[in-house]
C-alpha cells in the first residue's frame, strides 16, 4: 500500500460522521468513477468530484431554502442516482433525510410528512406529484416539491396534475444550487455530530401507522465500520443498485460504498436487473431472496424444458452437486456416488453453471442476501454451482446487518454470527436481543413504542425467534407474532414452509395459516409466465385474463402435485393440507412489503373469509 493509500485509509477509518466519510472518500478518489447509471439509454460514469459536486449543489439549494440544522427533507422516489447524491446534500446541509417509498399510497405519504415535519419533498415523477395532488391539502406545511423527471415541463404545467407554484424541477433546482454558499455547506457538513439523526425511516407497518426509526451517523458508520470488516469488498468492486433506497438494507451498502470506495451501478429498472448485471458485471450483488427464488426457478424451468433424457442427466447432476453440499456442511466427504455422477455428467453441470455465471456478468464473487429470510434449498442450489450467498440479518432498527455470514465463517441455515460492535443473546422466550453502535435512538415521537422496544440496559428486542449455537452463528426460526401453535400444541414456523414451497417454479408467493386449528392452510399465488407455459406445453389453449389460467384443471393439478412434493419434506404437523390458488399475485404495498415479505395481517383482512373457508370445509 502507498504512502497516500494508507493515510486515505486512516483518515476514512477517523470519519465519525457520513458527512465526514463521503468528504474523506471524495479526497481519496476524487477522479475514479463513483457512480454509474443509464442516460438516454447510455451507461454513464460520474466521478467521485462529479457526486460531491451533485450532492453540494443540492445541500447548498436547501440552505437557500432555509433548511436549518437537524430539518427533515424527504425522498419520494425508486433507486436511481438522483437518490444517492439528494440524500448526502441534505445530509451535508445539516438534515435528516426521509425516505419514502415510491410504493406508498398518497395518505401514507402524507402521514410520513406531517409527522417528520418534513417541509421539503425531493419526487421522482409526474407520477409521484399526481399521488401528491390526491392529497395536496394535507400538505401545506411541505413548501417545496423538487422532481427529479418532470418530462416537458410545459407539458406537464397544462396536464391533469399541473405544477403549483411550489414546484420545481431537479435541474433548475440544481442551478440555484450551483449559485449557493459552498463554504456555508460545508461548514453545516463539519458540524455535524456522531449522534445528530441521519434518517427517520418509516417501517412498514401491517396495521396502523408507521414509526419512525431515529438512525444517527453513529449508527450508519458503525455499520459502514462491520460491513467493511465482514465482507471482502474493495475499492476496485463493483455492485449493481436496483433494492429501494427507502430500506435499510440498501441504505446501508450506500453509505458503505462511502466508507470502502467500490462503484455502485444503478439498475435502470426491476425488469432489466438481469441484462444490467451481464453489462455492469458486478464483482458482488445484493438483494433479498425473492431475486435468489426467481433465479432457481429460472434454471430449474431451463432443466425441465430440457425434457427426456437431458432432463434427467441434468437433474441428477444438479442433485449430487447440492448433496455434496450438505455433506461437506455436515463434514463428510462428497460421497462415492456423487464423486461418479459428477465425474460423468461434468460437461452437463459445467453447461448450466456457465449460463448461471454468464448471466450474472461472469465476475461475482459473492451475493449478499437480506430483508427476509433464505431458504437452505436456495443457499445450497447455489453454493453447488460455486456461488456462496453470505446471508445475514438486520432490522431497520438495528441499521441493517447485526449479523452476517463471511469468508471463513459460513454455516448453511444460519445468518451467521455478529457484526464487528454488535452483542446478541436469545431471551428466555426464545426472542433474539441485540445491543450496539448499530441500534436506533428512538422511535420518532413514540417515546412509548421506543421503550416496549428498548430496555434499560441497552437491548433491543427484536421480535424474532432463534438460537445461538456452539459457534456463534445464529438460527432465526420466525417472527415471534408469527409462529403458529396448532390445536395439538405443535410450533410451525410459518416462513420456513412458505419458503421451502416457494422455491417450485410455479409457486410464486405463499401466506401459511394454522394457529390453534387442527391443520395448517395457505393462500398460494402463482409465477404467471411458469402457469401460461405449463397450459402452453400441454397443448391447451392459454386464456388471456391469468384468473382463468389458476382455475385450470392442469394448473390446479400441477400446484397440488408441487405441495405434495414440499410436504414431503416436512413434518406432519408442518404440513400444507389444504390450499387456495388466488387469482393474481401479491403486490407490493398491500400483502407484501417493500423486501417482498408477506404482511400475514394484511392478507387475513383481504382474504380472511377464503382462509375460514379452507378450515370449515375440512372441519376444523
Amino acid at each position: 500500500m502507498t504512502t497516500a493509500a494508507a493515510q486515505a485509509n486512516e483518515a476514512l477509518a477517523a470519519c465519525a460522521t457520513v458527512n465526514d466519510l463521503f468528504k474523506a472518500r471524495v479526497e481519496a478518489m476524487s477522479e475514479r468513477v463513483a457512480l454509474r447509471h443509464k442516460v438516454d439509454g447510455q451507461w454513464t460514469d460520474l466521478s467521485w468530484r462529479d457526486y460531491y459536486d451533485a450532492a453540494s449543489r443540492v445541500g447548498r439549494a436547501l440552505l437557500a431554502e432555509g433548511l436549518t440544522r437537524g430539518q427533515p427533507a424527504a425522498i419520494l422516489s425508486n433507486t436511481r442516482v438522483e437518490w444517492a447524491f439528494t440524500d448526502l446534500g441534505i445530509l451535508g446541509a445539516g438534515g435528516v433525510t426521509v425516505p419514502i417509498y415510491q410504493s406508498n399510497r398518497p395518505e401514507e405519504i402524507a402521514y410520513i410528512l406531517e409527522n417528520s415535519g418534513a417541509r421539503i419533498l425531493f419526487l421522482e415523477d409526474m407520477d409521484q406529484w399526481a399521488k401528491c395532488r390526491e392529497v395536496l391539502d394535507d400538505l401545506a406545511a411541505v413548501e417545496r416539491f423538487v422532481i427529479f423527471d418532470p418530462g416537458d415541463t410545459e407539458t406537464a404545467r397544462a396536464a391533469d396534475h399541473p405544477f403549483d407554484e411550489r414546484v420545481v424541477p431537479l435541474a433548475d433546482f440544481l442551478a440555484r444550487g450551483a449559485e449557493g454558499d459552498l463554504e456555508a455547506y460545508e461548514a453545516a457538513a463539519r458540524a455535524a455530530t456522531p449522534d445528530d439523526p441521519l434518517t427517520f425511516i418509516y417501517t412498514s407497518g401491517t396495521t396502523g401507522h408507521p414509526k419512525g426509526v431515529v438512525l444517527t451517523h453513529r449508527c450508519a458508520v458503525a455499520e459502514c465500520d462491520a460491513l467493511q470488516d465482514a465482507l471482502p469488498i474493495g475499492e476496485d468492486d463493483v455492485t449493481l443498485a436496483f433494492l429501494p433506497l427507502a430500506h435499510v438494507f440498501a441504505r446501508a451498502l450506500h453509505f458503505a460504498h462511502l466508507r470502502v470506495g467500490f462503484l455502485t451501478a444503478f439498475a435502470e429498472a426491476i425488469p432489466t436487473v438481469i441484462d444490467d448485471m451481464g453489462a455492469v458485471q458486478p464483482t458482488f450483488f445484493a438483494a433479498v431472496p425473492r431475486i435468489y427464488e426467481k433465479v432457481h426457478a429460472g434454471v430449474m424451468a431451463k432443466i425441465q424444458a430440457l425434457g427426456g433424457v437431458k432432463q434427467s442427466l441434468a437433474l441428477a447432476a444438479l442433485r449430487a452437486a447440492m448433496d455434496k453440499v450438505e455433506r461437506a456442511e455436515r463434514g463428510e466427504g462428497p460421497g462415492l456416488g456423487n464423486t461418479v455422477k459428477l465425474a460423468a455428467l461434468g460437461g452437463v453441470f459445467d453447461k448450466i453453471r456457465r449460463g448461471l455465471v454468464e448471466r450474472t456478468g461472469g465476475r461475482i464473487k459473492f451475493f449478499v442476501s437480506g430483508g427476509a429470510p433464505l431458504s437452505r434449498e436456495i443457499a445450497v442450489f447455489f453454493k453447488a454451482f460455486g456461488l456462496k450467498i453470505y446471508e445475514g440479518y438486520g432490522l431497520t432498527e438495528t441499521t441493517a446487518a447485526t449479523h452476517i455470514n463471511r469468508p471463513g465463517a459460513w454455516k448453511l441455515g444460519t445468518v451467521g454470527k455478529t457484526v464487528k460492535g454488535v452483542e446478541c443473546k436469545i431471551a428466555p422466550d426464545g426472542e433474539i436481543l441485540v445491543r450496539g453502535p448499530v441500534i436506533m435512538k428512538e422511535y420518532y415521537r413514540r417515546p412509548e413504542a421506543t421503550a416496549e422496544v428498548l430496555d434499560s440496559d441497552g437491548w433491543f428486542h427484536t421480535g424474532d425467534i432463534g438460537e445461538i449455537d456452539a459457534e456463534g452463528f445464529l438460527r432465526i426460526t420466525d417472527r415471534k407474532k408469527d409462529i403458529i401453535v396448532t390445536a395439538a400444541g405443535k410450533n410451525v414456523a410459518p416462513q420456513n414452509v412458505e419458503n421451502h414451497l416457494k422455491t417450485h417454479p410455479l409457486v410464486s408467493q405463499v401466506a401459511m395459516f394454522g394457529d390453534k386449528r387442527k391443520f395448517c392452510v395457505a393462500l398460494i399465488t402463482l409465477d404467471e409466465a411458469a402457469a401460461r407455459k405449463l397450459l402452453a406445453s400441454a397443448g391447451e389453449q392459454v386464456p388471456e385474463d391469468f384468473a382463468e389460467v389458476t382455475r385450470h384443471p392442469i394448473v390446479r393439478e400441477a400446484t397440488q402435485k408441487a405441495v405434495d412434493e414440499k410436504n414431503a419434506d416436512l413434518a406432519p404437523y408442518e404440513t400444507i393440507k389444504y390450499f387456495e390458488i388466488l387469482p393474481h399475485d401479491f403486490e407490493v404495498g398491500r400483502e407484501l412489503t417493500p423486501t417482498l415479505k408477506v404482511k400475514r395481517k394484511k392478507v387475513l383482512e383481504l382474504y380472511g373469509d377464503t382462509i375460514e373457508k379452507l378450515f370449515t370445509d375440512h372441519g376444523a
